[in-house]
């Protein structure tokens, strides 16, 4: 049994399990270093050469298909695809409109509650891919774009935009996201690539070569977080592979099962898209460890942003909140009610980032990462503010 004082925190995304229900699951491995607990469900939509929507189900645990459904057509003919949530698919046309595909029900089968253009011209992406947190990120000419979601479904270019240009060169074979700001890849020589986009930083993104070679058979590459990639080849086989870490930038710790596929054959979608974010792994975490919980709030700020992963940034945070609460899940300011590693002012403003704010550290880093972000852009920019002023806040 785990002491009161250990509690759970991300390492691939926030715990989420899928609305619909299916596949879902609780698994826990052993480490070197934490025990893991994975969750939720894997859903997949696609669209059948002849515009049928279909919906599949797959449990996580072990690959198996737990049912697919088909759907009425579309009524155009699509070009590009990105899954928003259970409920809400994007899909782009030949002629570049996008449109809002609304699903009414997937559990016996697949009907819908409309197709809606919510957009006249202008997309040429190829390829799309959505993360779950308000990023849809697109491929036109080798150029790879980002935009902004404000809502669940949304209704055109109120809700998507603050277009941004991440970088050219991103000749692609398949697109997927895994988490936040994080995309993966294959390209036609067969390399797994892994992005970590950052729109802010000078350089935009960062890669890292997962495997060199053995991924060009695949057609279509997708996730639904936590570390599950499924690859489909050009014969309609399905195939799955769990990532311990997708944000080490290693492919060395990828798990294969190609002994034992989703299914040999079957997968005849000429697009597929997995809801981002259904599926996610937690690890142990000694809140009272600040050795422990240091190496937590690096790791989380270099996953925040890419330009953020230096040795001086990461000095820069660790000796603010060493200042600010010692790095303590439980600092309470006897002046003020400031509260937690960030010292929240109150500590109840980290209640945005989860209802167990008091009490765990990695709820409190996250919501102190953002607020440094919004209101500084950097903890160098944090802690020079600190220093600046007398008494010391930022």
């Amino acid at each position: 049994m785990l002491r009161s004082s250990r509690v759970r925190r991300a390492v691939t995304g926030l715990l989420a399990a899928c609305s619909l229900g299916f596949g879902f699951l609780t698994a826990t491995t052993g480490s070197a270093q934490a025990d893991t607990t994975c969750a939720g469900s894997v859903s997949v939509y696609g669209i059948l050469s002849d515009g049928q929507l279909t919906y599949s189900a797959i449990n996580p645990s072990n690959g198996d298909r737990l049912k697919t459904l088909i759907g009425p057509a579309l009524g155009f003919t699509p070009k590009a695809m990105a899954t928003l949530n259970f409920n809400t698919v994007l899909v782009t046309s030949t002629s570049g409109d996008l449109y809002r595909v609304d699903i009414q029900t997937n559990v016996n089968a697949l009907t819908l509650a409309g197709v809606t253009k919510i957009w006249d011209g202008g997309w040429t992406e190829d390829k799309l891919a959505y993360d779950g947190r308000g990023h849809l990120f697109g491929t036109a000419g080798g150029t790879l774009l980002q935009y902004l979601v404000s809502e669940d479904k949304p209704a055109g270019p109120a809700h998507i935009g603050q277009r941004a240009i991440i970088g050219d060169g991103f000749v692609l074979k398949t697109l997927t996201a895994t988490g936040q700001d994080r995309l993966l890849a294959t390209s036609s020589d067969g390399r797994l690539i892994d992005y970590a986009i950052d729109s802010t930083s000078t350089t935009k993104w960062a890669s890292h070569t997962l495997k060199s070679d053995g991924w060009s058979g695949f057609n279509q590459l997708l996730s639904p977080g936590g570390g599950l990639y499924y690859g489909r080849t050009s014969a309609g086989g399905m195939y799955w592979y769990k990532d311990a870490n997708p944000l080490d930038g290693s492919g060395s710790d990828i798990a294969y099962h190609n002994d034992d596929p989703v299914d040999a054959s079957g997968w005849t979608q000429t697009f597929l898209s997995a809801m981002p974010n259904s599926y996610s792994c937690t690890s142990v975490l000694d809140r009272d460890n600040i050795t422990e919980v240091k190496a937590v709030g690096r790791q989380m700020m270099n996953d925040f942003k890419s330009s953020w992963a230096t040795t001086s940034q990461w000095s820069c945070l660790e000796t603010l909140w060493d200042h600010e609460s010692g790095w303590r899940w439980n600092a309470d300011n006897p002046t003020s009610s400031a509260y937690g590693i960030p010292q929240s002012l109150p500590g109840s403003k980290m209640a945005s980032a989860g209802d167990d704010w008091l009490t765990n550290p990695v709820t409190q880093i996250a919501w102190g990462l953002d607020y440094i972000s919004q209101v500084y852009g950097s903890p160098c920019a944090a802690w020079s503010a600190w220093q600046s002023r007398d008494p010391h806040w930022y």
